[in-house]
Order: C-alpha cells, then structure tokens, then sequence
C-alpha cells in the first residue's frame, strides 16, 4: 500500500484536537506542546478547561493565539467537557487527546497520509499507543496495518487506542453525559458509519505513570442510579453488545437489575430484566438468566448496601 506524504501545494484539511482539562497544571503544557511540535501544517487546538482550581490558567495564557480556549465556571466532569470541545470543532477532521498525555511530531501527518494519499474513501484513522508504564503497546489484538470492521472492533480490539475521526461523522451526536464513563456509545454510531483503518504503530504517548482523571470522585449512588436510568434508553449501544459482546451485555443487564431495585424503580429493574431474556432462546436458558441475576444480585448487594447509606447520610 502506498503512504506517500500528501502533496504539500494541496490544501491540507484542518485537524481539530481537543484537549479537555481539569487540574493539570503539571501536565498540559507537555499535551500542547506535542500538538505544536506537529510537523502537520494544518492543526487547531481546543482546551477545555472543566473549572480547574490550580494554576492551569496561567500556563494556558501563556500560548496566547496558538490555543482556543473554553472553560467551564465549575468542574462539570470529563464527559461533559469532551462535549463542550466538539461542539467548538471547526475542522474536517478531530481528535481528543488526554491532557496528561502526549504524540509523537509525526503522528497526525502519518495518520492524514490515509485518506489523503492512500485511499480518500477512510473517513476514521487508529493507531497504538505506547504505554509509559510497561513500555508496551497498550492496543491489544491487533498486529498489522489493516481496515477495520465493527466486528473486529467490537470483538478483537483491546485495551487503549487513539486516532483520527472525520468530523461529518459525528453530525449532531455528542456523549451522554448522564451516561458518564461510557463514551463507547457515541463511537459504536461513529463506527457504523465510519471506514476505519488502522497503522500498527504508537503515535500517541500514554502516560499512565501516577495517572489521574479529570475528575476525581468518590462512589456515588446516586450518579450510578443515573446511569442505568438513562443507559437503558440507547437502544443502538444495547444492539451492538447484544451482538458482539453477549457476557458484557448480561452484566450490564444485572447490574440494572441490581441498582434499579436497590432504588426502588421497580419497572426499570423489569425492564432490564426483560433485556436479559432477549438472548435467551428457551425455557432453561431463561431460568438459567434468573438464577445468574438473582444469585449475582446477593452477591453483590452486601457492598450495596453499605454504598447506600453512606450516600444517603452524607446527602
């Protein structure tokens, strides 16, 4: 396959990299600075900064016109600050990149060379990541440059990926951010739609030394009784995992049940129980469903339990 760098007289698509923020004064300037370093001539770069109460302001003011700037009064949380920077995208395509991490100064004009010199039908590019801790790929499954399917996506793909996404590939969809911690639903819809290809290789540097998140948070019921009352409306996320992950899929299935009816919502609990039964094709394997819900119901519900009082006490 021939990955000649594009013709430079070409007009190079604007690449849109966000980089959302929360209390990372000791690792931004690092993000930005790999972003800067690109030997891609085209770039824009999004800083989110999610209400960060040290000194990250200051470094960001430091790169005056070379950033785009959005912050958020108070801290709203990873999800939600993801959102706030694709909504500010003006590129044809983007990425987000971890405010703790880093890429390589070849790493967007290698990826770009796909749709731009290689095959113009790629509309999302992955590559590797090289994890600082092991020093390893923190990608598994996958040991050659090649096109990728949903299956493979769904059923060979490991671990930790990065990459590029054509921007008309998003539309209108964002995160569900009542959803938070799930991004995997908004990119199984950008999956279907997307002609992926993947270049073996880490472009990206993921520091997981001392890692951290953009927010830290203690268990919360009641974020967790959120979740599954909005996660069971995503019907395309159910569909795909339904198909591709079956064991993924029943335990998220318990879970409902289990949070639900600690929760006292009753129908929501009967409807995750009714999903449950969606891959059951016989009378014994719908027992065998209600047996594994019910016992991994008690087996969890000691810790559960605890997790509720101490929610409603400090409420």
């Amino acid at each position: 396959m021939n990955s000649e760098s594009p013709n430079r007289n070409q007009r190079l698509p604007l690449v849109s990299i966000i980089i959302p923020t929360y209390n990372r004064a000791r690792t931004i300037g690092r993000a930005i600075d790999s972003v800067i370093r690109q030997n891609y001539d085209n770039t824009e770069i999004i800083v989110v900064d999610d209400g960060s109460t040290d000194d990250t302001h200051e470094i960001l003011e430091k790169y005056g016109q070379r950033l785009r700037i959005w912050k958020h009064e108070k801290n709203k949380g990873a999800t939600a600050a993801k959102n706030s920077g694709l909504n500010q995208i003006r590129g044809e395509w983007f990425t987000i990149l971890d405010s703790d991490d880093e890429i390589e100064p070849f790493a967007i004009d290698t990826m770009m060379r796909m749709p731009l010199s290689v095959n113009p039908d790629i509309t999302a590019v992955t590559c590797n990541c090289l994890d600082t801790t092991t020093g390893e790929y923190s990608g598994k499954g996958l040991q050659e440059d090649q096109y990728l399917d949903v299956k493979v996506l769904m059923t060979v793909c490991k671990g930790e990926f990065w990459g590029l996404t054509k921007t008309s590939l998003l539309g209108d969809d964002r995160f569900n951010e009542k959803v938070e911690g799930l991004e995997s639903i908004l990119w199984y819809k950008i999956n279907d739609k997307a002609k992926r290809y993947y270049i073996h290789a880490p472009l990206r540097i993921y520091h997981t030394e001392g890692k951290d998140r953009i927010m830290k948070a203690r268990y919360n019921f009641g974020k967790e009784v959120a979740f599954y009352e909005n996660l069971i409306n995503e019907k395309h996320f159910w569909n795909q995992i339904k198909t591709y992950q079956p064991s993924r899929y029943f335990l998220l299935c318990r879970n409902g049940v289990i949070v639900m009816t600690a929760s006292n919502k009753k129908e929501l609990a009967l409807r995750y129980y009714q999903l449950s039964r969606e891959v059951a094709r016989s009378s014994i394997i719908d027992l065998s469903y209600k047996y594994k819900i019910v016992s991994s119901a008690l087996a969890r519900i000691k810790a559960l339990k605890l997790s509720v009082k101490t929610y409603l006490k400090n409420r």
